[in-house]
This record gives structure tokens, C-alpha cells and sequence, in this order.
């Protein structure tokens, strides 16, 4: 069985998409895009988006059981890995475009999913900051920690031999719902942990829930079928 590599590529990028069909290579010559993301799945055609996708009722359904408190177990559940390309001259088409070629490198390599079965994956493409230095990057997400670790060793892999002139790749893990840390009490202080606790409270439940919108807004934007 072979995954395919489904690219739903959002209205910023639509003169990217234009940019790589016309085979623009130099960094010069691709035309500015905006702010904004493109979304991606990596999976055997038939894939059902139920069975992959982070399960956010779950999450909301803890919260509101234990009065806003969620145990640690379930937010390091929630993982994902951030591959950023840097290129300070090339600017932010020149960066998307290396993402994508990473995207198209880690498809031609790995897309036999008998042989390589943990290598599946979802995410998106982009950047919605303004700071340069920052770079853009490809958020990937996957069915478990051990499947994240596995691709993480793949791109490190693929950064030796995918070279886009003028480009560093980097890739670091983080929690799938970036802000969700910042929202407990506690978590992110190893002094607070060192006590046993292992719920946290949620210090502001609506800041919670307007993520968890955010999230399932996202959710609509990954395909798991190829359409005309």
C-alpha cells in the first residue's frame, strides 16, 4: 500500500502553487505570498479523518468533568513536531518553496506504508508571524509520540540531502495546541510538577474553549481524497 501526499493549498499561496508548477526554482524570481496557512495529509488513500485527527471532544470533555483542570497525561498526548526553514534573503515564498520540496523529498522516499508503516502524518504549511528571523515552517502531526520520533529522524535524514541554496532546516517537538501550556497553571514550572501534581487548572476556560474552535476550524482543511 502507498501513502500520496494530498496538498490543499490555501488562497495566500495560490501564486506558490502557481510559482512550482511553472518549475520557479531561484529565489528571486517567486512572486510574495501573505500570511497564512496550507494544509496537508500524508496517508494510504481511504484513510478515515476520524481515526487520525487529535480528538478534541475528548480533551474538552476532561476539562468540563474536572472543572477545568486536565490531567498532564492527556495534554502530552497532544505532540507535534515544527520543521522551519530559514533563509533571510530568499524571503517567505523562497522558505515555503524549500518546505514543500521537503514535503515532496519525504513523499518519493517514504510512501510505502508496508514497509514503513509509522511514517504517516498530518499538518500545515505556512506562518501566521511577521518576524522574519523566524522562518516558515511545516507543523506535522501524527497518530502517536513514537510515529513523531520516527519522522523526526526521517527529516533529519532528508535535511542532509534535500538542499534548497541558501536554506537551514531545523526540526524541534512541541505541544500540538501551542497555547494550551501557557493556559495551565503550573505546567510549564518543573518546581510546581516536582510536587506530583498531575492536573492542572485551566486559568482562563473561554481563552480554552476559542482554541479548541480554532482547532476543529482547522480540522475541515485536511483532505484525506484526492478531488478534481
Amino acid at each position: 500500500m502507498r501513502r500520496e501526499l494530498i496538498l490543499n493549498w490555501g488562497p495566500v499561496h495560490e501564486t506558490l502553487k502557481e510559482d512550482i508548477e511553472k518549475e520557479v526554482r531561484l529565489f528571486n524570481e517567486f512572486r510574495p505570498v501573505d500570511n497564512g496557512w496550507s494544509y496537508f495529509t500524508f496517508f494510504e488513500l481511504g484513510t478515515k479523518r476520524e481515526d487520525v485527527l487529535f480528538n478534541l471532544s475528548e480533551l474538552e470533555k476532561a476539562a468540563e468533568d474536572n472543572g477545568y483542570f486536565l490531567p498532564d497525561e492527556l495534554v502530552r498526548q497532544h505532540n507535534k513536531l515544527v520543521v522551519c526553514a530559514n533563509c533571510p534573503e530568499g524571503g517567505n515564498a523562497y522558505q515555503l518553496y524549500a518546505l514543500w520540496s521537503l514535503l515532496a523529498g519525504f513523499e518519493k522516499r517514504w510512501s510505502d506504508s508496508r514497509r514503513n508503516p509509522n511514517l504517516s502524518f498530518y499538518g500545515k504549511l505556512g506562518g501566521i508571524y511577521d518576524r522574519p528571523e523566524k522562518g516558515r515552517v511545516l507543523v506535522i502531526y501524527s497518530t502517536s509520540d513514537e510515529a513523531l520520533l520516527q519522522i523526526e529522524e526521517r527529516l533529519n535524514e532528508l535535511f542532509k540531502v534535500a538542499k534548497v541554496p541558501g536554506v537551514e532546516f531545523s526540526v524541534r517537538l512541541a505541544n500540538g495546541l501551542s497555547a494550551l501550556p501557557r493556559m495551565l497553571h503550573g505546567f510549564n514550572d518543573p518546581s510546581y510538577q516536582s510536587t506530583g501534581v498531575h492536573f492542572f487548572r485551566i486559568t482562563d476556560p473561554l481563552r480554552f474553549n476559542i482554541l479548541l474552535e480554532q482547532a476543529r476550524n482547522d480540522f475541515g482543511n485536511y483532505l484525506f481524497q484526492k478531488y478534481d
